[in-house]
């Protein structure tokens, strides 16, 4: 199987006068803002989370792949952190090191939260669990008290008791919320950016070329690609408006061209993207890209 090439960022086509570019980096205000939409997700998927656990007996934040690869709580670390997306992309706000920081700890603390609810709102023989023990020694009681049950068991059958073990279990889990955080934080710096004008480049257009031959990519991909390296960016939109078949099933390979802009000013990144099958799924093989501010058309 071909190793998948490397993608390019192609020089930046010669743009026309353009406006002042404007400096500064996010203030502190603007990212406690935007962290203040991360705590009420965060808030919100901790509640979900002990109500789904007190009333349907399902503790997703538990659940654990080969028993070492905390998904259930990458998942909900990455649902309490998805406020950070919301703030960022309503506000135009670029991604800090603070941000950072506030997103894995919010996604962190997620955690604790959960916990915090069963905690404050459990009861035992009809008392308040709150009444009964401080929640430092809550925290130790169901920590060493964790068992371990395969989704394989039936549902009465009883879990391992896994002891001091379980302190391992819940720092996979802690470390799982913490993952959960960093995945959103690094989609965020993914989205093309206009420094310039403080906007995400939210206008898009996206063209997809499909063939049912596995390697129909390769020469399609050369000659979109050297047109955009030679400048030509409309020259390589309009020949990958004639590439691909129509189809919608049986597709092993494809062409992704996809414009974005700025939607105050004529900044635009060109990205071309090459998939081929891979078993099951279409895998990412090449990609090109360019900044430009010249007009360009997709239809």
């Amino acid at each position: 199987m071909d190793s998948p090439a490397p993608s390019a960022d192609l020089p930046a086509a010669p743009p026309p006068t353009a406006p002042p570019k404007r400096t500064g980096k996010p203030s502190f205000m603007e990212d406690m803002i935007v962290t203040a939409f991360g705590f009420a997700t965060s808030t919100g998927v901790a509640w979900l989370s002990w109500w789904m656990a007190a009333h349907w007996d399902f503790a997703i934040y538990t659940w654990m792949f080969w028993f070492v690869v905390p998904m259930g709580a990458v998942g909900c670390g990455f649902a309490a952190a998805t406020g950070y997306w919301l703030g960022a992309r309503l506000f135009n706000h670029r991604p800090s090191k603070w941000m950072l920081f506030n997103i894995v700890l919010v996604s962190f603390t997620t955690f604790f939260a959960i916990h915090h609810f069963h905690y404050t709102n459990d009861q035992v023989m009809g008392r308040p669990l709150s009444s009964l023990m401080s929640y430092e020694d809550y925290l130790v009681e169901v920590t060493e008290n964790m068992t371990y049950k395969s989704s394989r068991g039936g549902s009465n059958t009883p879990g391992t008791p896994l002891g001091k073990l379980g302190w391992g279990v819940a720092a996979l889990q802690v470390i799982g919320f913490s993952v959960g955080g960093f995945v959103v934080h690094g989609m965020l710096l993914g989205v093309p950016y206009c420094g310039r004008c403080s906007k995400y480049l939210s206008q898009k257009k996206t063209k997809v070329a499909r063939w049912k031959e596995p390697e129909m990519w390769r020469s399609a991909f050369d000659e979109v690609a050297g047109l955009m390296q030679q400048g030509q960016l409309q020259a390589a939109i309009d020949k990958h408006a004639t590439l691909g078949e129509d189809r919608r099933t049986h597709v092993n390979s494809m062409l992704t061209l996809l414009l974005r802009k700025c939607p105050d000013c004529e900044a635009r990144r060109l990205v071309l993207t090459a998939r081929r099958t891979n078993g099951n799924q279409l895998d990412v093989v090449a990609s090109a890209s360019v900044n430009t501010e010249e007009p360009l058309h997709m239809t």
